[in-house]
């Protein structure tokens, strides 16, 4: 009866203080939300958006994932399309580099401030005379985006300065980067990427199998690598790319008060893309000798540059044809229903479910094994149960971190009693003799 009893008391002290401790402690940690997160999983569709701390204070907000997303059409671009060239405007098809700096000058007369380019701008043998005109007319513009396909091949390229100053660092990223695509190389030999402040963003993964959802994140070594579409976006707000906060399977906030991006685990947009036309299309040809009325005013920023020729690869003209789209999707940032908040019990409540807890391993604790161990099975299953009943029904977020705490304390002492009982006295040996017992 002294070892029940010592043991009981054990559990009841030790447990108890674990549970506290656990109560205030872990609401706000890495581990609370993650807690929330799992449970969340098993009644919404991701993405998922999470705020709040799980604090009394600041309750946890949750916004699951909107799958029937439809991009604001005032979200899309204005493009200026590289064609056929029927009529011979150009000096050379496909264009040759003085062609697209008197593309790009005259944007600048006619007040554009940011400008992308979704063509790619290389030539096989180009007029040393040409790109040098091209490489001053990209110079002047308040921000300028490129594009370039990225590969993955067997020896590792130096990542292009344009690319670099458009990437995050690795441990910037919130989850598992793993499942993100790995990229090491600009496939396309003397590609023009802009001067020293233009950046860089991937326009195709040439490694990767296509898909319906849109790749927004590559990783180049320790680096993870910007789809064009958003930095667009970002240039539009004038952001930096350091200034999204990434978190795989649920978001990509663009600012402190910007869009938030439904994505899914590997760094796609996590809606398929709905064709959608641009805010405007003006060729590249109408643009060599044309007016101001070319242009919307006031002129929306940024202009991009596209590639429509026939003779382009399909896989560039399928990315030109769905930039508006993708740029009207990011931009918008409502792929997600609106916040529903899941607050925690009153305080008595929540200590009342603690003590409880403590009070029952204290009763069984005492008892025989097997009814010690079916008690905690039954514990543990219950709290789990009551946190997923309580959260996907009643929209409440139960104490059951501390509860389980509580638990396997409970547990570990009950386990640590039993191994050091003291072992009963043995009776003294008797031997029986002809004189005796001895």
């Amino acid at each position: 009866m002294i070892g029940s009893f010592h043991r009981r008391a054990w559990v009841l002290l030790v447990s108890a203080a674990v549970g506290i401790g656990a109560w205030k402690l872990l609401p706000g940690t890495a581990v609370n939300r993650m807690a929330f997160i799992t449970v969340a999983r098993s009644f919404t569709d991701p993405p998922r958006q999470l705020a709040g701390q799980g604090t009394p204070e600041s309750p946890w907000k949750l916004r699951a994932f909107k799958a029937d997303l439809v991009p604001d059409s005032a979200q899309a671009p204005v493009l200026v399309a590289l064609g056929n060239d029927r009529n011979g405007v150009f000096q050379s098809s496909p264009p040759a580099a003085v062609d697209l700096a008197v593309i790009f000058s005259n944007l600048k007369r006619l007040g554009v401030k940011k400008v992308a380019s979704a063509a790619l701008l290389a030539w096989d043998a180009p007029d040393p005379i040409g790109l040098l005109a091209l490489e001053k007319s990209l110079v002047g513009f308040e921000s300028l985006v490129m594009a370039a396909p990225l590969s993955r091949g067997a020896v590792a390229a130096v990542m292009p300065p344009a690319f670099r100053r458009a990437s995050l660092a690795l441990a910037a990223v919130h989850g598992n980067t793993s499942g993100l695509p790995v990229v090491n190389r600009v496939p396309i030999p003397d590609l023009i990427l802009g001067g020293e402040t233009a950046t860089a963003g991937f326009s195709l993964l040439e490694s990767e199998s296509p898909t319906l959802l849109s790749p927004l994140l590559a990783r180049w070594e320790d680096r993870v690598i910007l789809a064009f579409p958003l930095l667009t976006v970002l240039q539009r707000l004038n952001l930096p790319p350091t200034g999204v906060e990434v978190r795989l399977g649920e978001f990509l906030k663009l600012g402190p008060e910007g869009p938030l991006v439904a994505i899914d685990d590997y760094g796609r947009l996590a809606v398929p893309l709905k064709p959608m036309a641009a805010a405007a299309v003006i060729s590249a040809e109408a643009l060599i000798d044309g007016g101001d009325e070319l242009l919307p005013k006031p002129v929306p920023g940024p202009v991009i540059l596209v590639d429509e020729r026939g003779a382009a690869e399909p896989a560039t003209r399928e990315f030109s044809q769905n930039l508006p789209a993708e740029v009207a999707a990011i931009a918008a940032g409502d792929g997600f229903a609106e916040a529903h908040e899941y607050p925690r019990l009153e305080l008595k409540w929540e200590i009342g479910i603690l003590a409880a807890v403590v009070i029952v391993l204290t009763v069984i604790s005492g008892m025989a094994e097997i009814v010690w161990y079916f008690g905690i099975l039954g514990l543990v299953w219950g709290s789990l149960a009551a946190q997923w009943f309580y959260l996907s029904r009643a929209s409440c977020w139960l104490p059951g971190l501390p509860v389980l705490a509580v638990i396997f304390t409970a547990l570990v002492v009950q386990w640590i009693a039993r191994k050091t009982r003291p072992l009963a006295l043995s009776p003294p040996n008797v031997v029986i003799t002809r004189d005796g017992p001895t």
